[in-house]
């Protein structure tokens, strides 16, 4: 309980710190002319948005004085633990690509204030791409630190009960390079049986992230190569799974991750139902890899292909 209402008081001085300095800045940005009390509440609110995203991160990071760390964030790998390197990976991900937006958005109406722009479409290509991006490094940068506050032997186990960040042999990275030439001819063989419907998911927020500038195409063909498979093998096979497996065993640590991932993808993969068997496909692959070779580089490795030829599968039958 102590720990609960040290956070909430975090929450509410985050809050309203934000706020307060959101709100100054409006009135510093046009100082040759009051800023309507409208504007000041806005630019509150968009303060206190900023306040939640920095506590949720500081809350993730356990950097709250008087709230420490709770069970399932402290520094052991079990169920709890397991679970929270998934969902906590989410959140820090959403997070970081929250404070993106709100910075964006803050910066716009400064200058409006100012008579010099008007407020960024929340969908344009710069912003979701930033917004990814900015989720992405975030997230990366807390795997990072939950890694280093775990021992350097878990993280270098080979079990299904350590994180398996290590070497593996040269016939495991064979074998996923096989097995996402397997899984492209299975995504070719979908979309030649069930096509997908194109013109109904090119108005969709996600289909506009390769549509932009070439600094934000490349950005994002960064985050879909390379960025998002490392740092999704290390969330679901990696820590997720020794945690999980800790306590329901490596079979159900490979069920639960992979629904898991499927949860994660669903977004992308509600206009295309088909697309789930293809993810979960590849969590499987993933997962027997990892405990066949002890290792989840093989994995990363299949999964940089697996979205490299997906990527180019979709644009020759597109």
């Amino acid at each position: 309980m102590t720990r609960l209402l040290a956070a909430l008081g975090w929450l509410l001085i985050f809050m309203l710190g934000g706020a307060v300095v959101t709100a100054i800045g409006g009135d510093l940005a046009a100082p040759h002319h009051p800023v309507p009390v409208k504007a000041v509440a806005l630019l509150g609110g968009l303060g206190s948005e900023f306040g939640v995203n920095l506590w949720l991160l500081a809350l993730c990071f356990a950097r709250l004085p008087g709230t420490h760390a709770p069970r399932w964030a402290r520094p052991h790998l079990g169920l709890a633990r397991g679970l929270w390197g998934i969902f906590g990976f989410g959140l820090v991900m959403a997070t970081g690509g929250g404070l993106f937006v709100n910075a964006r958005v803050a910066a716009a109406f400064y200058l409006i204030l100012q008579h010099a722009t008007a407020l960024p479409s929340l969908t344009d290509p710069v912003t979701l791409t930033g917004a990814v991006v900015a989720g992405e490094l975030m997230a990366g940068l807390w795997l990072f630190w939950s890694m280093r506050h775990l021992s350097p032997y878990t993280v270098a186990d080979g079990s299904p009960h350590g994180v398996a960040w290590r070497p593996a042999p040269f016939i495991a990275y064979a074998q996923a390079v096989l097995l996402a030439l397997l899984l492209t001819l299975v995504v070719a063989a979908m979309f030649r049986l069930v096509p997908p419907n194109f013109h109904a998911m090119k108005d969709l927020a996600s289909a506009k992230l390769l549509e932009g500038p070439p600094i934000t195409i490349a950005a994002m063909l960064g985050v879909m190569l390379l960025l998002g498979p490392v740092l999704e093998e290390i969330a679901f096979r990696g820590i997720g799974f020794a945690g999980i497996a800790a306590s329901l065993g490596p079979g159900g640590a490979t069920l639960l991750t992979t629904a898991l991932f499927l949860a994660a993808h669903a977004p992308e993969k509600m206009y295309y139902l088909p697309g789930f068997l293809d993810v979960g496909l590849l969590a499987l692959a993933s997962c027997h890899l990892r405990l066949r070779y002890g290792s989840i580089r093989p994995g990363i490795l299949l999964h940089v292909l697996y979205n490299g030829l997906g990527l180019a599968a979709t644009a020759a039958l597109h």
